[in-house]
């Protein structure tokens, strides 16, 4: 078993699995690979093992946060230092990985994330999603005294001490562990570090979360509703709107 675990959470990308892993199995790095399959109804789980991954396969679709915690908590049970998020549909770029390996071993950083806005990235990033991003780096902000500049990146590395706090249900509550899930680690007194990456456009298929019409603006409403229950819980919500006044 190597000390770094690369998660991929999946759902019907097995039109993208191929390129994903193979292209991390080039690297030769010292890490080994889940796919946590979230109940897709194509041959996602079947490519991922056909190329080598170990894969984890929910029943059903159960959402991009129950495949992130069960990937928290494989990660757990195999005792793995550092695991780092890895999307299943081509956008992370594998060059990238040595630099989150390297950066998240930095004694005081407890997170790395990877920003596509630190370099210039060949990602498109439409209207609807920057505004999404421009108004989170503002709410992380706000709540944290925290620049994020990249609040919906997924291309995460953590430490085991940050990843085990998740792994209970009752800890880790969220739809969509993006700009909610920065704060509350954020309000534990963990340290997180940025680190510029470069994005592409998806290979194949659609986005599963930022889409076109009212998806975007529900994805924003989820994830304020679930910035306001991380501040509830850690008594912030009256402090900050103290300070509003």
């Amino acid at each position: 078993m190597n000390e770094f675990l690369i998660i991929i959470p999946a759902f019907n990308e097995e039109e993208n699995m191929e390129g994903v892993i193979s292209t991390l199995k080039e690297l030769n790095s010292p890490f080994d690979i889940v796919v946590v399959d979230d109940g897709s109804t194509d041959g996602t789980a079947i490519k991922a093992r056909e190329f080598g991954a170990k894969v984890i396969s929910h029943p059903t679709n159960l959402g991009y946060s129950s495949a992130v915690q069960t990937g928290f908590k494989y990660a757990e049970k195999k005792n793995y230092p550092y695991v780092i998020f890895f999307d299943g549909d081509g956008q992370h770029n594998p060059s990238n990985i040595k630099d989150m390996m390297e950066s998240i071993k930095i004694e005081n950083v407890d997170v790395v994330i990877g920003s596509r806005f630190l370099q210039q990235a060949d990602m498109k990033i439409g209207f609807g999603k920057r505004f999404a991003i421009n108004f989170f780096q503002h709410i992380i902000y706000l709540t944290t005294k925290k620049c994020i500049t990249d609040p919906t990146s997924g291309f995460k590395a953590y430490k085991a001490k940050v990843y085990k706090k998740f792994t209970n249900s009752t800890e880790f509550f969220y739809d969509l562990p993006d700009s909610n899930f920065i704060i509350d680690i954020l309000l534990r007194e963990l340290t997180i570090l940025e680190i510029p990456v470069n994005m592409h456009d998806r290979h194949n298929g659609k986005s599963k979360i930022h889409q076109t019409g009212l998806k975007p603006l529900i994805y924003m409403a989820q994830t304020l509703l679930s910035i306001l229950i991380v501040l509830i819980k850690k008594k912030r919500f009256l402090k900050i709107g103290r300070k509003l006044k």
